[in-house]
C-alpha cells in the first residue's frame, strides 16, 4: 500500500547551461568542431526536477532573473510540476554556467557565474522557513551564500540533504555538518572537507562531524554511505553512457525524496545508482525516463 505523497523542498542555485560538446578530442587552445546546447540547469533546479520526475511534491526556492529565460523557467517549472512560487524574482540575468564536454562526457573545462545565487541572504531564508517547517525533507546545495546556509541550518524543522557542488564550495558547509541529517559528496570533496584520502575514513569523519548519514560518490565505483557507524557500498550500474552531466545530482535527489520517505541508507543508495544510470543514458541533466522510479519511493511503507 502506497504512503502519502511526500514533499521535499529544494533550496539552490538555477543555471542557465551552456555547453559544447566537441566532435573531436577536446585540446585546450583550439577550436574544435561540435555542437553547442543552452538549456536550463543548476544543482538545485538539476535536483528539484529530479525529486519530482521521482514522485515527491517539490518546491524550488531562489532568486531568480526577470531576463530572456524567465518564461522557460516557469515553462520547465509547470512541465515538471515544481512549484516556485516561493522563488524572488530580480530585474537581473540568471546564472551562466559554460562548459566543455570532453571524453566519456566528463566535463573538461567550465566557468560559473553566480552572481545571482550570492543574492539568497539570511532575509531570503527568513522569510521562506515558515513555508520550509511544512516539508518532509530539504535539500540544499552548497551553491548558497555561507550566511545562507548557516540560517537555513539554524531554523529549518525538517532534515536536510546536502549537496557539496564542488571541491571549491564544499567548505561553506563545514560549519553546519552537524545540523545535516544527509550529505552528499564526490571522492575530491570528502577529501576537502576531512583532510583524509580513503573513502572510508572520510566517511567515518563525516560522521565524527556531526552528519547522520554521509554519502561518496566514487564515479564508476559506485557509492559508499556511511550511517550509526555502518557502511555500505552500491556499485554503479554499467548502461551506455549518452551524458553524465546531472548525473551526481540525481543521486542527491534520490537521497533526498528517500529522506522524506524514512527509507534506509542501503535502499537510498540503490536507489540513487539506479537513478543516476537512466540519467546518463540521456543526453541533459534530467532524464525523461527517471518517473519510471517513482513507484520504489513511493511505495514504501
Amino acid at each position: 500500500m502506497k504512503t502519502r505523497k511526500r514533499k521535499v523542498a529544494v533550496v539552490g542555485a538555477l543555471n542557465v547551461d551552456i555547453g559544447g560538446i566537441p566532435e573531436a578530442a577536446f585540446r585546450p587552445g583550439d577550436s574544435i568542431p561540435g555542437r553547442v546546447r543552452v538549456s536550463l540547469g543548476g544543482v538545485g533546479w538539476n535536483i528539484a526536477r529530479d525529486c519530482a520526475s521521482l514522485g515527491a511534491e517539490t518546491a524550488f526556492f531562489s532568486v531568480l532573473g526577470a531576463d530572456a529565460h524567465e518564461a522557460e523557467i516557469r515553462r520547465d517549472a509547470a512541465r515538471f510540476g515544481v512549484a516556485i512560487s516561493g522563488c524572488r524574482w530580480e530585474s537581473a540575468e540568471n546564472n551562466r554556467y559554460l562548459y566543455i564536454s570532453g571524453k566519456g562526457g566528463d566535463m573538461a573545462a567550465a566557468v560559473n557565474d553566480m552572481r545571482l545565487t550570492e543574492r539568497i541572504d539570511r532575509a531570503y531564508i527568513a522569510e521562506i522557513l515558515p513555508l520550509l517547517n511544512g516539508f518532509d525533507a530539504i535539500a540544499a546545495d552548497a551553491n548558497l551564500p555561507p550566511e545562507a546556509l548557516r540560517a537555513l541550518a539554524e531554523g529549518a524543522g525538517a532534515p536536510i540533504a546536502a549537496d557539496c557542488v564542488s571541491a571549491v564550495k564544499c567548505g561553506r558547509l563545514r560549519e553546519i555538518l552537524p545540523r545535516l541529517h544527509t550529505l552528499k559528496a564526490n571522492r575530491m570533496e570528502a577529501e576537502m572537507l576531512t583532510g583524509r584520502i580513503e573513502p572510508e575514513a572520510c566517511a567515518a569523519a563525516l560522521l565524527d562531524a556531526g552528519v547522520k548519514r554521509a554519502v561518496i560518490s566514487l564515479g564508476a565505483e559506485g557509492v559508499l554511505c556511511a550511517e550509526n557507524g555502518c557502511l555500505c557500498r552500491e556499485p554503479a550500474l554499467t548502461v551506455p553512457i549518452e551524458d553524465t552531466t546531472g548525473a551526481g545530482d540525481s543521486l542527491t535527489a534520490a537521497f533526498a525524496v528517500g529522506l522524506a520517505y524514512g527509507l534506509e541508507a542501503r535502499r537510498c543508495a540503490a536507489l540513487g545508482m539506479r537513478a543516476a544510470a537512466v540519467t546518463m543514458t540521456e543526453t541533459g541533466a534530467v532524464a525523461g525516463k527517471l518517473s519510471t522510479l517513482s513507484d520504489e519511493f513511493g511505495g514504501a511503507s
